[in-house]
């Protein structure tokens, strides 16, 4: 079962990321978008935890949630700063490095048990997911040396998002709440962010796409809440160093999404990389 949770887990939070994407595309302001993102996640994540009874706040849980709320929040907002001094298609590869991170964790720290057609699938995944996002193309001339400190911290956040729960769960916490509070922290930090921005800019421009802005991100974040709230569920029953990986694969589904609604056009390099990462699912299975 956390198999097909981990995999539920990838679609919908998919389409929180192609969201996310097409709200870059369509230049919108990032902060009033991860205000409505992590609003909207916050509150489904708190009806959840009503529904099933594990709002239990003490200080381990507000820990947890802020671990994983900080490393969401800024995790996104240094990746976006790196993609304004650097190649996208490079960063987005390394940013993903985290999910590695989280393998040798399961792997090293957990002493999770896999085989060695499990490793080959999590191998051709990873292979997959980093050499996806490369262009050809594209300049990947640096534009200046903080980029690489952007990715670096970038990536170790990325990590404490994804692999915060792989720690919280081992430590005996209900990830529910744990994610409502992190969701919270990124809400409020967000927030924080807008308003200080909004003293600079009183445009009447500027307020309509800042409410555009919002409002998208109260949709993006209904898939958020749900993607990350499949991927707890995974981790709760299964490996974090296979669910991990299988939760990365997300970004075949923003790939596809991209080639159908925003006209990128797919590569026959491209096309076999997404070919590679279902035939490294499937490994994953066996």
């Amino acid at each position: 079962m956390w198999f097909i949770l981990a995999l539920l887990s990838a679609l919908v939070f998919g389409f929180s990321s192609f969201f996310m994407k097409v709200n870059s595309f369509w230049q919108l302001p990032l902060t009033p978008f991860l205000t409505g993102l992590y609003a909207s996640g916050s509150f489904g994540f708190l009806g959840y935890a009503f529904m099933e009874g594990s709002l239990h706040l003490n200080l381990a849980v507000l820990f947890g949630g802020v671990m994983v709320g900080a490393g969401s929040t800024f995790g996104n907002l240094l990746y976006m700063k790196a993609l304004n001094v650097g190649p996208a298609s490079l960063s987005s590869p390394l940013v993903n490095t985290n999910i590695l991170l989280i393998v040798l964790l399961g792997l090293f720290v957990y002493g999770e048990q896999i085989g060695a057609v499990q490793y080959a699938g999590i191998g051709l995944i990873m292979a997959a997911i980093a050499v996806l996002p490369l262009d050809p193309k594209e300049d990947f001339s640096i534009k200046s040396g903080i980029w690489y400190g952007f990715i670096l911290t970038a990536t170790l956040f990325m990590f404490f998002r994804n692999g915060g729960l792989k720690i919280t769960e081992e430590a005996g916490l209900e990830n529910t709440p744990v994610l409502f509070t992190g969701y919270l922290f990124g809400m409020l930090y967000s927030l924080y962010g807008w308003r200080r921005e909004k003293k600079q800019k009183v445009r009447a421009a500027a307020h309509i796409h800042t409410k555009k802005g919002f409002r998208w991100g109260l949709v993006t974040g209904i898939f958020s809440f749900g993607g990350m709230q499949l991927y707890a569920a995974a981790l709760r029953e299964g490996p974090a160093s296979i669910v991990s990986p299988l939760f990365a694969a997300h970004s075949l589904l923003v790939a596809v999404l991209s080639m159908l609604y925003l006209q990128e056009r797919i590569t026959r390099y491209q096309a076999i990389i997404l070919a590679v990462v279902l035939i490294g699912i499937v490994f994953l299975r066996l």
